[in-house]
């Protein structure tokens, strides 16, 4: 008999929620199926069962909250009889099951020992190679992402009718968005949200686990963290330039934004004291240069880390941010990808935002806003009118490691990067 216990991703997770159950009390399940989709703070992962055998009652149920360690259900072997299933302890007081040495196995993360681990959806090597939608644990449904699936109920649309274009034939959201089919016969097609509330009508929405803990991060960075700014405006047509001349060269999209990660990287090697984090007994400055970009989401903002982004050029850079974003937005991050950085970028611009400040996102000593690149009448070194290119960016620095003199001193090498922006890509 094996326990299928919740799983710990990452460092701060205490609790996931059961978004679902693939399976039935009394269902066979074989080793490497999925058996259930949990959703963390960061993102949603199918648990996969590690043995053959029967699963057993669930004590947790759809939508349940559990612990980290807390009990969802167990697997039966062979001739193996149910003893009572313990409902699992509130997710406000975690504590960790303690099991048999023959009756735990090994989770893929090396944090608990569960029947189950996190795992890509298994495909059957023996089949042809074609680009099929592969089944779900049922064998009656498309495996596809969770944002897709809402996608689908919103706007009623069959997943069995959809191609999928993730990996192994994966549904995701821009599948449905660009699905055009019908609803299955008898389905009825679902309204149009209502983004307009009616005159006299409130809404409540349930908290998820990725606001909570936006909500718990942002009290930790505002309150204790003493913030200080500075704002510089950069001339950024050169930038513009050289942009547009790489994608027509390479026929990568690149973006303005992934050249301002690699300006960042580079300036961060030249400035140890912005790369640093606070400690309660010393400040630490970081030898790697891992820069996190927030990326929004239906459920908030999650920052990818691009690592060792001093080491990148510009079309690497540009092919892992798309790459992660799309990751981030179907809630497939895996904890390395999100975790770990020494410094964070917030765009805006994308927006038409102009200038903003940003929280800093703990535990990295600062966080740049990037404004909007917009063409503006500036005055020349000639003292004449001139139309520029220009972008506001603001620093926000934990004035506790980093102070205003070596704040400018980065922010003067950053401009060197970002106005000649030949540096970036000799």
């Amino acid at each position: 008999m094996l326990e299928i216990i919740m799983p710990k991703m990452g460092d701060a997770m205490t609790e996931g929620k059961v978004v679902r159950w693939y399976k039935k009390p009394g269902d066979a399940v074989k080793k490497g199926e999925p058996v259930a989709e949990i959703e963390t703070d960061k993102v949603n992962l199918d648990l996969e069962a590690e043995a053959d055998g029967t699963l057993g009652s669930q004590a947790a149920q759809e939508g349940q909250v559990v612990p980290v360690g807390g009990l969802l259900a167990k697997i039966l072997g062979e001739g193996e009889k149910e003893e009572a299933v313990p409902a699992p302890a509130p997710a406000a007081e975690p504590q960790r099951r303690a099991t048999d040495k023959k009756d735990s196995i090994k989770h893929t993360t090396g944090e608990y020992h569960e029947a189950i681990e996190q795992k890509g959806p298994r495909r059957d090597r023996s089949a042809p190679e074609t680009n099929v939608v592969e089944m779900g644990a049922s064998g009656d449904r498309p495996r596809s992402s969770p944002l897709a699936r809402r996608m689908a109920r919103e706007m009623g649309v069959s997943l069995e009718s959809v191609q999928g274009s993730g990996p192994r034939g994966r549904i995701v959201a821009a599948d449905i968005k660009n699905a055009g089919v019908a609803p299955k016969p008898g389905a009825r097609k679902a309204a149009a949200p209502q983004l307009v509330l009616p005159a006299g009508e409130t809404k409540t929405i349930p908290l998820t686990a990725m606001r909570r803990t936006i909500a718990k991060r942002l009290a930790e960075s505002t309150g204790p963290i003493p913030h200080f700014y500075l704002t510089v405006d950069y001339d950024v047509t050169n930038l513009v330039s050289i942009r547009q001349q790489m994608i027509d060269l390479s026929g990568t999209k690149v973006s303005l934004n992934d050249f301002i990660i690699r300006a960042v990287a580079l300036a961060l090697r030249q400035h140890p004291p912005v790369n640093a984090s606070w400690g309660d007994d010393a400040i630490t400055e970081h030898g790697d240069v891992h820069v996190g970009v927030a990326v929004s989401t239906p459920e908030g903002l999650i920052t990818p880390v691009i690592r060792n982004a001093d080491q990148k050029s510009v079309i690497d850079i540009a092919v892992e941010v798309r790459a992660l974003a799309e990751k981030a937005k179907n809630r497939r991050l895996k904890p390395d990808e999100y975790q770990g950085s020494t410094f964070t970028i917030s765009n805006l611009g994308a927006w038409g935002i102009e200038e903003f400040t940003a929280i800093i996102n703990p535990p990295n000593a600062a966080i740049l806003a990037i404004g909007a690149a917009e063409a503006r009448a500036v005055v020349d070194a000639n003292r004449q009118i001139v139309v520029r290119d220009r972008m506001k960016i603001t620093m926000s620095c934990d004035h506790r490691v980093i102070d205003g003199a070596a704040g400018a001193e980065f922010l003067k090498t950053l401009r060197l990067y970002i106005e000649q922006p030949l540096r970036l890509v000799m």
